[in-house]
């Protein structure tokens, strides 16, 4: 064992370190339990303080292993410059981490970073202290034995041992996650000095009336003017999932140049949205982002434009939230619940009961009242879960920094560095697992209870596994007459599939139904095969979309190259070319319906007749379809 002298681990320093240690060592396991028990969004990252307190605690037991060796009696200390060196190092990295997490306000974490410097300091201290006796030593030409006066060659092995390995490991260990702390800490106080929130923050009431929490809502064009008028409708965007409002920017923008004005709501989480904190389902979210609207406060008619899954919050809000103020919704590359989707593409088992519940159902001639049960395949949802809690987790050090997209072509470029500052931050990788794991099947599973009977007759005629309900006929009846809205000329579907004649533009990127698999870039036989099963039944569900979400529905697909780059469409149009796509979707909403009585300044020529083709559809009762490579030639 060893035996410590007076004046070292026993003296006051060495009392200090000991309890400041067992403070992070208790610290740790009590956020990673935290963290662990909520399993969901934390109010400010339990993980990063978790992370902190895991540095602390090796910084801890470092500096105690200083104290205790640097002139104990069966040795001296080790590589003292290396120690000395360490410890100022580590004093720095407190220093920075403190400032960081200081200036963007979280107190815990510059709190938990400033007790860093205790230990830190320790370690320089007695390593400088044991240095200067081997100096005397030398002076009285006492040999320098390490270990010294060991009492067998087990003990000096061991000596040797905890010499060499302990500091090499544990300042590898430390120097490493501090590191990653503190870039993150300078990152987040570089992106909090260059980049302010530039909306509102919204206060929204949220568990019963009981707590409150912060809606970030971001306008363009909606001046004092046009919300004293009261009758310009407003295009609300709602982002794909797993983005923040900033990749929706540029089209928000697009509507405010040609005369509409457009806001972005963060759900959540993201952007500069505050974390929901208490168990949300996804009728609050969507009763959220109505509070948040009515709060902003906008009284105007309304635009739902969905991109992704904010195509499915759309759907959802449509049936839990203010409807009648809502004139026409546009739909950008949606697919509710993607993985069922992608499964029943691979003719997965969970899918094919869903296909042969639905054919005995359409077989029998008759509809049951209670919806058929959607199974969902639960490995994949727990695989990607699994993913985003364990990212989740890692997010409060800068590894995420390292995995950010170049997004190339983002519009407006300007904003490139403001969008990669919210994408992969703390709560990104919260927000995402809560979406995902929270309301994500949630999300799809709560529509189900909205579908009614002429709905799912057609999609149960069509053997199609998926559900989701029309739109309201009440849609817009508090800013139209829902009687005046007209079908467009020859768009189905015809009732009774849907009642509601609502405007509705589905928008779909064409390379997701493009089956080429050389022009995809797929190489290996197996996954063309995979790609070409999802590159139908994506293109697929948009039929099934027209078909059942009102009678005023447009199937448009983005084929040829977009003027505003000159190269074809592809998932990422929303934030590549969003001019174009907002001049297009101007156009469609405000066509063919009386919601044209509000278009205020609809451009007179539209990329979209260049650029977009009308998809052919099939009646309720067809089941064939056109192939999709015939609709890209």
């Amino acid at each position: 064992m060893w035996y410590f002298r007076k004046h070292t681990i026993f003296s006051v320093p060495g009392i200090v370190l000991v309890l400041l240690t067992l403070a992070y060592f208790v610290a740790f396991f009590v956020y990673i339990g935290v963290s662990a028990r909520r399993n969901r969004l934390v109010k400010h990252n339990e993980f990063a303080y978790m992370w902190i307190a895991l540095v602390g605690l090796l910084l801890g037991l470092q500096s105690l292993f200083v104290i205790s060796a640097y002139r104990a009696s069966s040795r001296y200390l080790y590589w003292t410059l290396p120690w000395m060196g360490y410890g100022a190092l580590m004093c720095v990295f407190s220093l920075c981490a403190t400032g960081g997490y200081g200036a963007i306000g979280d107190g815990a974490s510059a709190a938990w970073s400033i007790f860093w410097l205790v230990p830190g300091v320790a370690i320089f201290v007695y390593a400088a202290k044991a240095r200067r006796g081997y100096a005397v030593d030398r002076i009285m030409g006492i040999p320098e034995y390490r270990p010294r006066l060991a009492n067998s060659r087990g003990m000096v092995l061991f000596y040797v041992a905890l010499d060499n390995v302990f500091p090499w490991l544990t300042w590898l260990t430390c120097v490493f996650f501090g590191l990653l702390v503190v870039i993150q800490a300078l990152c987040l106080a570089n992106d909090y000095r260059i980049y302010e929130r530039p909306g509102t923050l919204v206060p929204i009431q949220t568990n019963g009336g009981e707590d409150w929490y912060n809606l970030h809502v971001w306008c363009y064009g909606y001046g004092a003017d046009v919300q004293a008028k009261g009758t310009a409708p407003v295009f609300v965007l709602l982002t794909d999932f797993g983005m923040p409002s900033t990749s929706m920017m540029g089209l928000a923008q697009g509507f405010a140049n040609s005369g509409h004005p457009a806001c972005i709501v963060d759900r959540p989480g993201y952007g500069w949205s505050e974390p929901g904190y208490w168990n949300q389902n996804p009728s609050d979210v969507v009763k959220s982002i109505n509070q948040a609207l009515t709060k902003y406060p906008i009284s105007n008619p309304i635009v739902l434009v969905g991109w992704g899954d904010g195509g499915v919050w759309s759907q959802l809000y449509m049936q839990e939230a203010d409807y009648s103020r809502v004139i026409g919704v546009v739909l950008l590359d949606t697919h509710p619940n993607l993985e069922i989707l992608q499964t029943y593409a691979l003719n997965r088992t969970t899918t094919l009961q869903n296909l042969r519940q639905l054919r005995s159902i359409s077989t029998s001639g008759s509809v049951s009242n209670s919806i058929p049960e959607v199974h969902f395949d639960e490995s994949v949802e727990q695989q990607a879960s699994q993913l985003f809690a364990n990212w989740r987790a890692v997010s409060p050090i800068a590894l995420h920094r390292a995995r950010n997209n170049a997004w190339p072509g983002f519009s407006p470029q300007d904003s490139l560095g403001m969008h990669r500052s919210l994408f992969r931050n703390n709560l990104y990788y919260q927000a995402k697992y809560f979406e995902y794991g929270g309301t994500g099947a949630k999300l799809y599973q709560s529509l189900l209870g909205y579908v009614v009977s002429a709905t799912d007759a057609v999609l149960v005629y069509h053997h199609w596994p998926l559900r989701w309900p029309s739109f309201r006929d009440g849609s817009g009846s508090a800013f139209l007459s829902t009687s005046s809205l007209t079908r467009r000329d020859g768009a189905p579907p015809t009732a009774p599939a849907s009642n509601t004649k609502i405007p509705v533009i589905i928008i779909a990127s064409a390379k997701q139904f493009d089956s080429n698999c050389q022009t995809q870039g797929i190489s290996n036989k197996e996954d063309c095969t995979k790609w070409q099963a999802f590159a139908w039944f994506y293109y697929r569900q948009q039929i099934e979309y027209q078909q059942t979400l009102s009678q005023n529905a447009a199937l448009l697909l983005c084929t040829a190259p977009v003027q505003e780059d000159n190269k074809p469409c592809d998932t990422d149009f929303v934030w590549t070319r969003p001019n174009w796509l907002a001049a297009a979707i101007a156009k469609n909403v405000f066509t063919g319906s009386s919601a044209a009585n509000f278009s205020s300044s609809t451009p007179s020529s539209s990329p979209l007749a260049a650029t977009t083709t009308s998809l052919p559809t099939t009646s309720p009762g067809s089941s064939a379809l056109p192939s999709p490579s015939s609709l890209l030639s």
